[in-house]
C-alpha cells in the first residue's frame, strides 16, 4: 500500500495530522463512543508509520541505509520512550492542579504528534 516516493511523505504528515485531530477530539469532547471508536481507529491508522522505513530507505545512499535505518529505529524508540515521559508528567501536572489528567494527557499527544508532523515537514526530503 506504499504510494511511491512522490507520495509517501504526504501521507505520514496526512495521516499524522489526523491522528493529532483525533487525540484533540478525544480530548476535548469527552464522548463515550468517541473514546471507544476513537481508540480503534487510532489502532487502525497507526499502520501508516511503517512508511516512514520506507522514506528513510530512500533518503540515503545504498552504503548508509544499514546504518540510516538503525538511527532511525533507535530514534522511534526514543520517541515512544519521550512520549510515555511527557504524558505522564503533564497527567501529574494536571492532577496537581485538579485538572483532568486523561485530558491533559490526549492533548500532549495532539500537540506532540503536530510538533512531530511540523519537524518532519521542515526536515529534507529525499531526492525524487
Amino acid at each position: 500500500m506504499d504510494p511511491g516516493p512522490a507520495r509517501r511523505r504526504r501521507w505520514l504528515l496526512g495521516f499524522t495530522l489526523v491522528l493529532a485531530a483525533l487525540f484533540a477530539a478525544i480530548g476535548f469532547l469527552h464522548a463515550e463512543w468517541l473514546d471507544v471508536c476513537g481508540s480503534i481507529a487510532v489502532g487502525l491508522l497507526s499502520g501508516y508509520m511503517v512508511l516512514q522505513y520506507a522514506d528513510v530507505r530512500s533518503a540515503y545512499p545504498a552504503a548508509m541505509t544499514g546504518r540510516a535505518m538503525a538511527v532511525f529505529t533507535m530514534a522511534l524508540f526514543l520517541g515512544v520512550a519521550l512520549m510515555q515521559w511527557v504524558t505522564g508528567v503533564a497527567a501529574s501536572i494536571a492532577t496537581a492542579q485538579g485538572a483532568d489528567p486523561y485530558v491533559a494527557v490526549m492533548l500532549t499527544i495532539a500537540s506532540m504528534l503536530a510538533m512531530g508532523a511540523l519537524a518532519f515537514r521542515c526536515l529534507p526530503a529525499p531526492a525524487r
